[in-house]
């Protein structure tokens, strides 16, 4: 076996394992998050507690820090700060996660039925178009963790702490590999209408 059936062949492993493993998951923790906020949503939630950081400005008087860690308790709008809090804790794996599977998904497509493959271009619009897609997901990201901080910082605005965290959450590889593999799905397209043109000759 060669080199590069080695690698396509891994690939398609890696490939299926991927998605075993993210069906498993999606089946543990996607229920357990809508419960917990579905409790937040519905119940009558006092308080909730989000990632802050060991180095921040104060703290308003309702709000306190977990001891020996960077987490804090908020008690202002505990409706709302429940649900955001656990879209902190989901956001900042769920994206990556969904790039993941996408790419797996284009490659695997492209082992299976060669570069040329009629369903590989609408793969790759997929993969590139949430790529793309980046900031905007980055935004949302910033608009909850600002949220969240303003509610437990004095000295802060909403505005500040979007900037702030947009920027950091912001990838813009992100957005050019996006790019680049648009433009490689046009080639692929581009490839194909060849290909049946060359058929229709034969």
């Amino acid at each position: 076996m060669t080199v590069h059936s080695w690698v396509v062949s891994a690939t398609r492993l890696v490939a299926k394992v991927y998605f075993w493993l993210l069906l498993i998951s999606m089946g543990i923790f996607v229920p357990l998050a809508i419960v917990k906020v579905g409790i937040a949503l519905f119940g009558d939630p006092s308080s909730y507690v989000f990632t802050l950081g060991w180095d921040h400005p104060p703290l308003t008087g309702s709000a306190r820090m977990i001891e020996n860690s960077p987490l804090v308790v908020g008690h202002d709008s505990p409706r709302l700060g429940s649900v955001l809090a656990e879209l902190q804790r989901i956001l900042p794996a769920l994206y990556p996660t969904v790039i993941i599977g996408l790419a797996l998904r284009a490659l695997d497509k492209a082992r299976a039925a060669g570069l040329f493959s009629d369903d590989l271009p609408r793969r790759l619009s997929w993969l590139g178009w949430a790529l793309i897609a980046q900031p905007a997901w980055a935004l949302f990201t910033a608009v909850c963790v600002a949220y969240l901080r303003v509610q437990v910082l004095t000295g802060t605005t909403f505005g500040d702490e979007v900037d702030v965290a947009f920027t950091g959450s912001l990838a813009m590889p992100a957005v050019g590999a996006g790019v680049g593999i648009l433009v490689l799905r046009s080639i692929i397209i581009e490839g194909i209408g060849m290909r049946r043109d060359l058929d229709g000759t034969v």
